[in-house]
C-alpha cells in the first residue's frame, strides 16, 4: 500500500515539474522531429536505387542439355517479370572475373552431371555464387533458385515414377528416354510458371517499394524512441546521499521514483505520439480501422515499456549520471540502428539479420510495417510481451536487491 501511495505522490510531483517547465517541452519534442526529418530526407535520396538497374545474373551451364536449356529459358521468363533480373550465359572463368569486378550480382552453376543425376534419381543441385559487394542482390537470386529447385525436385519424383513403369513394360530405351524427357518438361513447365517463381521469391524491401511510407513510419518510430529517452532524463533529478538517506527513513525507495518516471514518460510521450501518428496516417493516406489502431497502440506500449525498463536497469547498475547518460544514448542508437528504421534490414549481412529477431525494436518496427504497409489483419505480440515482462522482472528484482544490500 505504501508503495502505491509513494509512487502516486512522485507521479504528481513529476506532473507538477512538467507544468513548471512547460516552455521547454516544445524544444524537447520538436527538435528530434526536425532532425530526423532532415536525415531521412537525405537517406531517401541515397538508398532508393534507380529503376533501370536490374540485378545482373550470370548462368554457367556445364551440362548443356535440353533440360538445362529449358531451365535457363524459365529463368529468362522470370527476368521479364519486372524486370528485376538481367540474365547472361557465360563460362565459369568469365563469371568469376565479373564477380571480382563487381559487374554481377551473382551467378548460377549447372554441373555437368545435372541431367544424368536428374533421371537416375540422384540429388540435383544448382550452386549460387554471390557477390559480397551486392548481398541483397545475392539473396534475391538465392531465393529464386530455391524456388526453382523445389519445382525440379517435384518434377524428378514424377520422372522416376514414369521411368520405373516404363522399365516394367519393357519399353525401348530411346522411347523411354523421350517419354521421360517429355514428362519432365510437362511437369516442370506446368508448376514453374514465371508468376509462381516470382511470387515465392519476393523479398520485401519497403524502402524501395514504398519509400515515402516506409521512411515516414521509420521517422515516427525513431522520434518515439528519442522522446522516451529525452522525457525520462528530463524528469530525472540527481539526489545527494544525505537526501537519499532521509527519504529511506520515510520508506521511500528508488524503485518507486523510477516507476513514477516511467509512468509519466509513457503517458506524456503516448499523448504526443498519438497526435503525431494521427497526423502521419492522415497525411500519408493509410486506411486503418479500430482494431488496427488497437494493435499499433499495444505494440508501441510494449516497446516503450521494454525500452524504459532497459533505461532503468542501467540506472540501477550504473551510479555515475554522466556514464549512465552515455550508456543510455549508446543503447538507444543501437536499438534504432538495428531496428531497420534508418537502414533496411535486408541490407545487413545475413548473420546480423538472423540476430535481429531477438531485438524488441526490430520486432516492434517489423509488425508496425506489416500492419501499415502490408495491411496485415493480425500481429504477433508474444515476443514483445516476453521482452516487456522479462525486463520488468529483471528491473524490479535487481532494484529490490540493491535496496536491501545498500540498506
Amino acid at each position: 500500500m505504501n508503495f502505491i501511495k509513494h509512487t502516486l505522490l512522485f507521479i504528481q510531483n513529476n506532473m507538477r515539474q512538467l507544468k513548471r517547465k512547460w516552455f521547454i517541452l516544445p524544444l524537447i519534442l520538436l527538435s528530434p522531429v526536425i532532425l530526423i526529418a532532415g536525415i531521412i530526407t537525405l537517406l531517401l535520396a541515397f538508398i532508393q536505387p534507380p529503376e533501370d538497374a536490374p540485378i545482373q545474373l550470370g548462368i554457367v551451364n556445364l551440362d548443356e542439355s535440353p533440360e538445362t536449356e529449358m531451365i535457363i529459358d524459365v529463368l529468362d521468363e522470370a527476368a521479364e517479370f519486372g524486370p528485376f533480373l538481367e540474365i547472361e550465359t557465360m563460362d565459369e572463368t568469365e563469371a568469376d572475373n565479373k564477380i571480382t569486378a563487381n559487374e554481377l550480382g551473382a551467378y548460377i552453376l549447372l554441373p555437368e552431371d545435372f541431367t544424368s543425376n536428374l533421371y537416375d534419381g540422384y540429388s540435383v543441385t544448382m550452386s549460387v555464387t554471390g557477390n559480397p559487394a551486392q548481398q541483397m542482390e545475392s539473396n534475391v537470386v538465392h531465393e529464386l533458385i530455391n524456388s526453382v529447385m523445389r519445382y525440379i525436385e517435384t518434377s524428378q519424383a514424377n520422372i522416376l515414377l514414369v521411368n520405373e513403369y516404363a522399365k516394367k513394360v519393357d519399353m525401348p530405351s530411346e522411347v523411354r528416354s523421350e517419354l521421360v524427357m517429355d514428362e519432365f518438361m510437362r511437369t516442370f513447365m506446368s508448376i514453374a510458371g514465371k508468376d509462381k517463381i516470382i511470387s515465392e521469391s519476393t523479398v520485401n524491401n519497403y524502402s524501395t517499394s514504398s519509400p515515402l511510407e516506409y521512411f515516414a513510419l521509420s521517422s515516427f518510430f525513431i522520434v518515439i524512441t528519442i522522446w522516451l529517452l529525452a522525457m525520462y532524463h528530463f524528469l530525472y533529478r540527481e539526489e545527494t546521499d544525505r537526501l537519499r538517506n532521509r527519504m529511506k527513513l520515510y520508506g521511500v525507495t528508488a524503485l518507486q521514483q523510477m516507476v513514477a518516471r516511467m509512468v509519466v514518460t509513457i503517458v506524456v510521450v503516448g499523448v504526443f505520439a498519438a497526435v503525431g501518428f494521427y497526423g502521419m496516417t492522415s497525411y500519408m493516406g493509410f486506411e486503418l480501422y479500430g482494431e488496427d489502431y488497437a494493435r499499433i497502440a499495444f505494440i508501441c506500449i510494449l516497446y516503450s515499456v521494454t525500452f524504459l525498463h532497459i533505461l532503468t536497469l542501467c540506472e540501477v547498475i550504473i551510479r555515475s549520471a554522466r556514464v549512465r547518460l552515455l550508456v543510455h544514448v549508446a543503447i538507444s542508437l543501437a536499438l534504432i540502428g538495428l531496428s531497420g528504421a534508418i537502414i533496411p534490414a535486408v541490407y545487413f549481412p545475413l548473420y546480423i539479420q538472423d540476430m535481429l529477431a531477438y531485438l524488441p525494436s526490430f520486432d516492434a518496427l517489423f509488425w508496425l510495417q506489416e500492419i501499415l504497409l502490408q495491411d496485415r489483419l493480425y500481429a504477433d505480440f508474444m515476443n514483445l510481451l516476453v521482452y516487456a515482462i522479462g525486463s520488468m522482472l529483471l528491473f524490479v528484482g535487481l532494484a529490490i536487491w540493491k535496496e536491501r544490500v545498500l540498506s
